[in-house]
């Protein structure tokens, strides 16, 4: 399978505010409680307005997104999102090693963190060398390096 990335628009908001919807509010509402939209759109625009937002697409079609910063110095994967019905085809693997590709040739580390409750999303990212280096009541931190095996 094969992914191209790129830049996020602001014609792209409103299918990006749907994908965070449909790849997360399962996850949310076992987490918080009930999905409601506006409180989730104060969350989302902040995603939007921080961070570098690409969007994944294959063949051509939108399938993913995902929402890079800074932290500590190394690139931050704050959000990486894909289609519901396009997981578990690789994509978000390969956007995974995109991004780490990206910090690498700045000479960063990628670091990003992983609900507790998001057990699948968390050995992608250690199947793909991310390692946890601390955690919280409700997330796991990990980061990818060049020194990390992978």
């Amino acid at each position: 399978m094969t992914m191209t990335t790129r830049e996020a628009v602001a014609e792209d908001e409103a299918w990006l505010f749907q994908l965070h919807e449909d790849a997360h509010k399962e996850l949310i509402e076992a987490a918080y409680g009930p999905w409601v939209p506006e409180q989730q759109q104060d969350f989302f625009r902040p995603l939007v307005d921080e961070h570098e937002v690409f969007v994944i697409e294959s063949a051509g079609v939108s399938v993913g997104a995902c929402y890079l910063g800074t932290r500590e110095g190394d690139t931050w994967l704050e959000l990486i999102e894909m289609t519901p019905s396009r997981q578990g085809e690789g994509l978000g693997a390969e956007a995974l090693r995109w991004v780490v590709r990206q910090s690498e040739k700045t000479g960063r580390s990628t670091l990003l963190q992983v609900h507790r409750l998001n057990s699948g999303a968390k050995r992608l990212y250690e199947r793909e060398g991310f390692a946890v280096t601390g955690e919280t009541v409700t997330h796991y931190l990990l980061r990818h390096s060049s020194h990390n095996q992978h």
